[in-house]
């Protein structure tokens, strides 16, 4: 009797949901509007600029008020801070060691110079890779930008910012 009662229930099951789905036509996509607009470039203009942190999957830019004029000094020092709070909540971290003494950037055409008072041999590729995308990034031509770090062991021409 059991095997009855599954049987019927297996047979009226399909019988009794189709007439659900009645009434209830295919469509196409429906449009409702713009997609949303997320900033993320900085507004070097009012004193917005990227800082490059270690993400899951390489670096991320982060958008950060600088307080004033946009600058490659200015970038590279908040990037020398390391991450705030709401970074580090968001799970990114940076590999640049903590710095907090004095620091020269100077850019000549296409072509930044940062200099720290620290050795810099033991920087990681994903610190360089944070130094150059930030200190890039900070100037007018990103793209067309050669980073040289010098610290006090060694001079190192960082890769081109890849983003």
């Amino acid at each position: 009797m059991r095997r009855s009662r599954t049987g019927v229930l297996a047979l009226l099951l399909p019988a009794v949901l189709l007439p659900a789905a009645c009434g209830v036509r295919p469509s196409g996509v429906v449009e409702v509007g713009d997609p949303a607009l997320v900033q993320t470039v900085p507004d070097a203009a009012h004193g917005g600029v990227a800082v490059y942190l270690k993400g899951p999957d390489g670096v991320l830019p982060v958008i950060r008020d600088s307080g004033g004029k946009a600058s490659s000094g200015r970038a590279v020092m908040m990037l020398l801070d390391g991450p705030r709070d709401v970074d580090r909540a968001a799970g990114l971290t940076s590999e640049v060691p903590g710095y907090f003494g004095a620091m020269g950037a100077e850019v000549d055409g296409t072509t930044v110079r940062i200099t720290v008072f620290r050795p810099v041999r033991d920087f990681s590729a994903v610190a360089r890779q944070q130094m150059s995308c930030t200190a890039a990034h900070a100037t007018a031509d990103s793209g067309a930008v050669k980073v040289i770090l010098k610290g006090n062991d060694t001079t190192l021409t960082l890769e081109r910012c890849p983003f």
